[in-house]
């Protein structure tokens, strides 16, 4: 009777550990999602507008859900890295937003991108003078390192990751000219 018993419990015992692994095996085959920043598609850095103590840049990077399954980016944020002991005659700040729902108060909306989709997120740059002319401010502006940070979700538990790209001296260089070349075009005498 006993020996009867102990068969019965391990008989239970091994259909709940094949039913655990059935489980993983249909899990693992349906995928999840898997976010991919494409630094390589960024957008060119322009000047969106400029006065004489700041200056607007942005660009637009593509987010693609290269997994399975549909997933949701449930907060991102971009995070400049521009020490004050680096460079301290500029003040940066910097905003992440969804291009197809744009907002200037730096949240994040939820968002469910499906597999295979592309979504554009916008960076919005701030820089500020220190010294009243962000002209001459800007002249030895150093490489500026960012980090979008975004909270994704799909079939599994959330995770943060991450991707960098930058603003280099000569995308900010070049981004300026293109701006003030267009003299009147941009409503400046």
């Amino acid at each position: 009777m006993f020996l009867l018993l102990m068969q019965i419990i391990a008989g239970l015992i091994l259909l709940a550990c094949l039913g655990f692994l059935a489980y993983w095996f249909i899990a693992w085959k349906q995928g999840n999602c898997a976010f991919v920043l494409l630094k390589g598609t960024r957008s060119p850095w322009t000047v969106e507008r400029m006065d004489r103590t700041h200056a607007v840049l942005t660009c637009t990077v593509p987010v693609k859900n290269a997994g399975k399954q549909n997933g949701t980016l449930m907060d991102a944020f971009v995070r400049p890295y521009l020490p004050e002991e680096q460079y301290d005659r500029a003040g940066v700040r910097a905003i992440l937003m969804d291009t197809a729902r744009p907002r200037e108060d730096d949240y994040w909306e939820a968002l469910i991108v499906e597999p295979g989709k592309t979504v554009e997120l916008r960076v919005k740059l701030t820089l500020t003078a220190k010294t009243g002319s962000i002209l001459q401010d800007l002249e030895h502006f150093p490489d500026l390192p960012m980090d979008i940070i975004w909270q994704a979700v799909g079939r599994s538990d959330w995770a943060y990751e991450k991707a960098r790209i930058r603003l280099e001296q000569d995308d900010l260089r070049d981004a300026l000219y293109n701006y003030t070349a267009g003299g009147m075009e941009h409503g400046r005498a």
